[in-house]
């Protein structure tokens, strides 16, 4: 229920981004199944991200998100980096694909 929640406070927040039409700097962060997290395609950690999302925060910066196998249970790093978007009231797009080709809408629907 907790995810649940800090899903839909992270696409409010997305949903506000794009109506405000803004273009703004990117991180873009995948949980591999494992727990393994990349920030913009490298190897990274929970502290790393955190130091990221701060600079994001203050220049009004995004977060693109994917995670491994969405349809198993999350790895705890996922829940971790959601809470740290929260926290950071980071604008977020959920993407089904690594190369974040994608963005998940709100009734959970892949779009190109």
């Amino acid at each position: 229920m907790k995810l649940r929640n800090i899903f839909a406070v992270a696409i409010g927040i997305l949903l506000v981004s794009i109506a405000q039409g803004q273009s703004t700097p990117v991180a873009k962060v995948s949980v591999l199944s494992s727990g393994k997290l990349l920030l913009n395609g490298s190897t990274s950690s929970l502290a790393a991200l955190e130091v990221e999302f701060q600079k994001l925060q203050k220049v009004k910066g995004s977060v693109l998100y994917y995670r491994e196998k969405p349809a198993a249970e999350p790895p705890p790093e996922a829940m971790a980096v959601m809470e740290l978007v929260v926290k950071y009231s980071l604008p977020v797009s959920m993407s089904s694909k690594a190369d974040f080709s994608d963005y998940v809408d709100a009734n959970g629907k892949s779009v190109p």
